[in-house]
């Protein structure tokens, strides 16, 4: 295994969706504004004003970034991954009431 470190500079202020550039550290071009903006914790809005998770969109600025320096390609990753994700079902969700949770084990 091999580790690579990608700095992660401005990947929670671009824009995934509206396709901002993502300037390393230090080197951001005067005149800079993200298309988006986090309009509340953890909720991000686009130019376009689609909603989406604000780490989510995060995580895919930095794939972004992990793409470029080892050469992936990234177009499987779509809208719809950061727009609509999917929602497991939780077996066991926790009480309402903050009280401790019994967890039953269920077949492999």
């Amino acid at each position: 295994m091999e580790f690579i470190e990608v700095e992660e500079a401005y990947s929670s202020q671009a824009s995934f969706l509206d396709r901002d550039e993502l300037p390393s550290y230090g080197e951001k071009p005067d005149g800079w504004r993200p298309a988006g903006k986090r309009v509340k914790r953890g909720l991000y809005q686009t130019a376009k004003g689609w909603l989406v998770n604000a780490e989510a969109n995060a995580a895919a600025n930095l794939l972004k970034k992990v793409s470029r320096t080892l050469g992936l390609c990234l177009q499987e990753l779509s809208r719809g991954a950061l727009t609509k994700p999917l929602r497991r079902p939780c077996k066991n969700p926790p009480p309402l009431d903050g009280g401790s949770v019994k967890l039953q084990r269920t077949g492999w």
